[in-house]
């Protein structure tokens, strides 16, 4: 009983990353203020910049870790090969 538990568990973690993969909002699709502005709108969101790749995007240092900081973020829009839509939380390595 408890296998099938746990495999249905694990099942349902893959539909659901799956799902959420799916319902990623491309960079490439957006153009660069539409972009910007849904980082500002969402505060923090986990965008796609390509086939299988994705980033988490913010719109301030709030949506970061204490130990992280801001870094800028650049992506590929519909209408530029290098856009500032927001930031990225890094980990600060001068205070480690």
């Amino acid at each position: 009983m408890k296998k099938i538990a746990l495999t249905l568990s694990v099942l349902g973690l893959v539909s659901a990353a799956s799902i959420a993969q799916a319902a990623l909002v491309n960079t490439g699709d957006l153009t660069a203020s539409e972009a910007k502005a849904l980082v500002q709108d969402k505060g923090a969101i986990v965008l796609s910049t390509g086939p299988g790749l994705y980033d988490r995007y913010v719109a301030n240092a709030s949506y970061c870790a204490t130990h992280e900081e801001t870094e800028r973020a650049y992506v590929v829009t519909k209408d530029s090969n290098h856009s500032l839509i927001g930031y990225t939380c890094v980990v600060d390595n001068k205070n480690s």
